[in-house]
């Protein structure tokens, strides 16, 4: 078993990095995306590039995109897209699956990463993962916005003729603040009194069938989640998945059965309800048909829910189907219909908006209706494309307003802060997405790769559709100068965000004042890795290079211009 160990050394210099996390879950609306604010965003930090040896010219396409967490800001990547599939890159990384990474950078931020796995020959492998990434310093009156990111990990995984048995188990401290405040308003906070620290605990465990051609072939997952903050909230969201497959006809027909059960439990001392109870049960039995150009799948997706506390207890049915073309050339053409109970939890919600009141509303959303339409595929050599248009019928899609109320801190003491609330329209709203990307891989020495997001949502009983952009772009670049330096180099537009307008110097929110425009977020980033041997690497991070002090989230502005700098020693 091979050890990294990498000392770091940090490097002061200026230039930087805005934020990412996010998001940005990513509105999916077909069984593969969910309404959702994009998922993303801000807690992946990239990992240095290996060295320029890229046998892997396929791209992989994720569409779906990660929330926004608003607690790591060394890079603000909506959505993370890159030509090579990351953890294979993580592996292959200076040829060695074992590093530390450290680094320090301006705003008081301290980084560190640490990888450790066993030798990846034998039927047991197990690995240990840890990350650190803190500010002391924030956007809006130094300390008082400062943040940090705490993540520990540890997996195995367990391989048998025919079967295979996973574990991964997990803990993550966020820990930042309230600062959406006028600082002209002489207003005198503690970090306590503006302190939100969330923690995160995670297990799970995966059963998989690996006997070549099966008679019945299954993954069977089960996975716990708990979470609690600083308000006394705390959420226990426990799911579980099967997944089966029956071949009926040699590899042309075969039966599907895919269930699921989720179990929540939610507790909140300071709210009227401190208890409250959360299940939602889905059920999908469906057949596949290959025939050489076309295949299709036709199922039906039964689910229900029940919350006593918004009196919901519903069973719905969505009839399932797509259909797939193969041209001569592996371009695939695919046209289907979907529907589903999209679950939202605490977790969720506050992996996509941090800036949360305490005593949250939370029920889910109907995708009444889905169609979709699409393509994807290799246009010529080098270049892969991936294109889908969707529209769905949504009932109970949420937004995020501002939180009409009082509000204190874990004290007691009055804030005259911006917090968030999680609205809901009870009416049907149209929903409008138009997703692309294209990447090329043809050239070793340059990669890049374009992604491109459009949503629409037809007024209902908002004026607009608060805090959900309507157009997210990337642009993400990897380029190899020499066999030694590499590099990344990545653009990003976020436009048509809309919020309302608060209505005091203090920061109070007044239902009567009109929704406003938020000022379209553009972004560059670059990172520069050199090899000095296979063994030791130094690397700088340049994060929102062009100095925007953008708010994805009304009256809360990400860090501006800033750096992370460093070096990974790997064994």
């Amino acid at each position: 078993m091979k050890y990294t160990l990498t000392i770091a050394f940090l490097a002061a210099a200026c230039v930087a990095v805005a934020q990412k996390k996010v998001v940005n879950e990513e509105i999916n609306i077909t069984k593969e995306r969910e309404v959702s604010v994009p998922k993303a965003t801000k807690l992946t930090e990239k990992i240095p590039q290996s060295k320029a040896q890229v046998t892997e010219k396929k791209m992989n396409y994720s569409f779906f995109d990660r929330k926004p967490t608003g607690i790591e800001e060394v890079e603000f990547n909506p959505n993370v897209i890159q030509p090579m599939d990351k953890s294979k890159q993580k592996e292959d990384m200076l040829g060695f699956d074992n590093y530390l990474k450290l680094g320090a950078g301006n705003y008081g931020r301290i980084f560190g990463e640490l990888f450790l796995n066993s030798t990846q020959d034998q039927k047991f492998v197990y690995g240990f993962s840890a990350l650190h990434n803190s500010t002391q310093k924030g956007p809006v009156d130094g300390r008082l916005s400062g943040q940090a990111l705490t993540k520990i990990g540890v997996d195995g995984k367990y391989h048998q003729n025919t079967y295979e048995v996973k574990l991964n188990a997990g803990y993550e401290n966020r820990g930042y603040h309230f600062y959406g405040y006028d600082t002209t308003a002489n207003l005198e906070y503690t970090r306590t009194d503006l302190r939100q620290r969330l923690n995160l605990y995670s297990f799970a465990a995966t059963l998989e069938n690996t006997r070549p051609k099966p008679k019945i072939d299954y993954k069977l997952s089960t996975g716990i989640y708990a979470l609690n903050d600083f308000y006394s909230a705390s959420e226990l969201d426990w799911g579980t998945q099967l997944n089966t497959f029956f071949p009926i006809y040699e590899d042309k027909i075969k039966a599907v059965v895919n269930a699921e059960a989720y179990y929540t439990q939610m507790s909140d001392s300071q709210a009227e309800n401190p208890s409250r109870k959360r299940n939602l049960f889905r059920i999908e039995p469906a057949f596949n048909f290959d025939f050489g150009s076309f295949s299709a799948r036709i199922g039906f997706k039964a689910v229900s829910q029940s919350d006593p506390y918004i009196n919901a207890n519903t069973t719905k049915g969505y009839p399932t189907a797509m259909l797939t073309y193969k041209t001569p050339s592996l371009v695939y053409f695919f046209a289907g219909t979907d529907g589903d109970i999209v679950r939202n939890t605490m977790r969720s919600l506050l992996n996509e908006n941090p800036w949360l009141k305490e005593q949250l509303s939370i029920q889910n959303t109907y995708k009444n209706r889905d169609f979709f339409v699409g393509a994807r595929g290799d246009l010529f050599s080098g270049v892969s494309f991936n294109l889908k248009a969707s529209y769905g019928k949504y009932q109970d899609l949420y937004y995020f307003d501002q939180y009409d109320g009082s509000t204190f801190s874990p004290t007691g003491k009055p804030l005259y802060v911006t917090k968030f609330d999680v609205v809901y329209d009870e009416q049907q709203t149209d929903f409008i997405n138009g997703s692309l990307e294209v990447g090329y891989s043809g050239y070793e020495v340059w990669k890049p790769v374009l992604k491109v997001d459009y949503n629409y949502y037809e007024k209902g009983s908002f004026e607009k559709p608060l805090h959900r952009p309507a157009v997210t772009a990337r642009l993400g670049n990897t380029i190899t100068l020499t066999d030694r330096l590499v590099s990344s180099v990545d653009f990003y537009y976020i436009g048509g965000i809309f919020a309302r307008q608060t209505g005091s110097i203090s920061g109070e929110y007044n239902p009567n004042q009109p929704v406003v425009k938020l000022k379209d977020i553009m972004d560059l980033n670059a990172e520069f890795t050199y090899l000095f041997t296979d063994h030791f690497a130094a690397f700088v991070k340049l994060n929102n290079i062009l100095g925007k002090n953008y708010q994805r989230y009304y009256n809360y502005p990400q860090l501006g211009l800033n750096f992370l700098a460093g070096i990974n020693i790997a064994l």
